[in-house]
């Protein structure tokens, strides 16, 4: 990957056609595998009521980083899967997958739509090592 790709407060994009400021670079094809062996092992969010839980993952997001993009989707996704979720739940949700799923799309050479995928076998994979 020869362009360098920045990510800004609403998206991914190449460093050379960022005309605002951008919050960092992404991160490197090897500090997502890393991230893609710890994903089962990272905590999701925790909150005792719908109002704190929406204020940690807006700070979760505000962090525009990785572990805590990981936290806010398993969180979601758990919830949803619990069927306990509130509304807002799902916008998060999708966020956290436009910053992550864009980092690792670019990095491993990957269509956005290949990434869920691509996730979840590398999860299973991962997993798999520990039996």
């Amino acid at each position: 990957m020869d362009e360098k790709y920045v990510i800004t407060e609403n998206r991914i994009m190449k460093e050379n056609e960022c005309l605002d400021r951008f919050v960092r670079v992404i991160s490197t094809k090897e500090e997502l595998e890393e991230l893609l062996e710890r994903i089962p092992y990272i905590q999701t969010i925790q909150a005792p009521n719908s109002k704190l839980r929406k204020e940690l993952y807006q700070s979760a997001m505000n962090e525009y980083d990785d572990i805590e993009w990981v936290k806010v989707i398993k969180s979601v996704y758990i919830r949803m899967e619990d069927k306990c979720y509130e509304e807002y739940e799902p916008q998060y949700m999708k966020m956290a997958k436009q910053f992550l799923y864009g980092e690792i799309a670019i990095q491993f050479g990957l269509n956005f739509e290949e990434v869920e995928g691509f996730v979840n076998n590398a999860i299973e994979r991962h997993l798999k090592e520990f039996e």
